[in-house]
């Protein structure tokens, strides 16, 4: 990572946690933010979006050399606390624990995302999100379509699959995966064509389908609980995660084949350059909906919650990153490109209070 000066993020929402995975110092650092149910997850060089239990949150980077501002004067930042007018806050041991942690944050970071801007959904189960052309895109799982968000509305939807007869929050076919090719929506995945509310609870197993959202039509059927379908270099990409596998299929051909079997539930996807970061998540007993019908591979003890890095070209498996403790699931993972150790602002920060980015009309 250091040497490719990235960083990445992932989100776990069984832990309801945030994970920003950076190098210090020539070593591996994580560093988790709470979060309600964060899932879907995009990232570029100024921007972080997340989707969490009702919300999308929008992170700006600030300008270049703010973070250096900060870095090489943040005495003013330390003496903020004791001009608060409120007493008690500024004397509370959290309040100053708190704000003396994220000084050290600052100081440290190379880059600083502050949420600019917050857009409340409803509980529409966001999967993955991603910025097009024409704005942020959302997998809208409960109402089983693809939406556009605005501040007008809870959401506006703007494509549902064909076997979908109508828009109710009934979560028939779990759409849960989206692919974006040249800044618009082209490939979608479900766990079913199921039309009736929570279907693909009945026929969870072998019934995935990867969805061509251009023509709105099936282009391969039988996938094992699909995730994660991503666009690169010409092919499409998707998690087989039932099965613990990486799918790729050629949209010129028509032909899919098995790029490698990974040591879990596979979801969460992402590329830099010839490398893939894929996620792997356990299968909790709480799940018993689908350890029954995945691999019996994955169910053997063997299978890790981890973050692998592979060749796209051949495959193999290059290196892994294994959380333990309660860190048992990864939904999503982005990279931060020219970043080696990003920080996120959340508005409930104490320090994000007295950090200012502004300009004069």
């Amino acid at each position: 990572m250091a040497q490719l000066g990235v960083s990445l993020i992932a989100t776990s929402y069984q832990s309801q946690r945030v994970i920003l995975v950076r190098s210090n110092n020539g070593k591996l650092e994580t560093k988790l933010k709470a979060f309600p149910r964060p899932m879907g997850l995009y990232a570029d060089e100024n921007r972080v979006t997340l989707g969490t239990l009702n919300q999308v949150i929008d992170f700006q980077k600030t300008p270049s050399g703010y973070a250096d501002v900060i870095n090489g004067n943040l005495d003013r930042y330390e003496e903020l606390p004791k001009k608060l007018q409120d007493n008690e806050l500024r004397d509370s041991p959290k309040f100053r624990e708190e704000w003396d942690e994220q000084v050290k944050s600052v100081k440290a970071a190379d880059s600083l995302f502050i949420e600019r801007a917050t857009l409340s959904t409803g509980m529409i189960n966001i999967h993955d999100i991603c910025w097009g052309n024409d704005g942020l895109w959302v997998v809208n799982s409960m109402f089983s379509c693809l939406s556009k968000l605005s501040p007008d509305h809870s959401f506006v939807a703007a494509w549902v699959p064909s076997f979908i007869s109508e828009l109710k929050p009934e979560n028939r076919c779990h759409l849960n995966g989206m692919a974006l090719l040249d800044g618009v929506p082209r490939y979608a995945t479900a766990f079913s064509e199921s039309d009736t509310a929570q279907g693909w609870r009945e026929e969870l197993g072998n019934k995935g389908v990867l969805i061509d959202v251009v023509e709105n039509k099936v282009i391969k059927s039988g996938i094992s609980m699909p995730h994660s379908p991503r666009c690169h270099a010409g092919k499409v990409y998707y998690c087989a995660s039932g099965d613990g596998d990486i799918h790729v299929y050629d949209p010129k051909s028509g032909t899919n084949r098995v790029l490698c079997e990974l040591q879990g539930f596979t979801r969460g996807m992402t590329f830099f350059g010839d490398l893939m970061l894929v996620g792997t998540s356990t299968l909790r007993k709480s799940e018993e909906h689908i350890r029954f019908k995945a691999n019996p591979r994955l169910l053997d003890g063997k299978s890790v919650c981890a973050i692998w890095l592979v060749n796209v070209n051949t495959g193999e498996v290059v290196g892994n990153l294994t959380f333990t403790g309660d860190v048992k699931q990864i939904y999503d993972i982005a990279v931060v490109p020219n970043s080696r150790k990003p920080e996120l602002f959340q508005s409930s920060d104490a320090l994000s209070s007295h950090i200012f980015e502004f300009c004069r009309g």
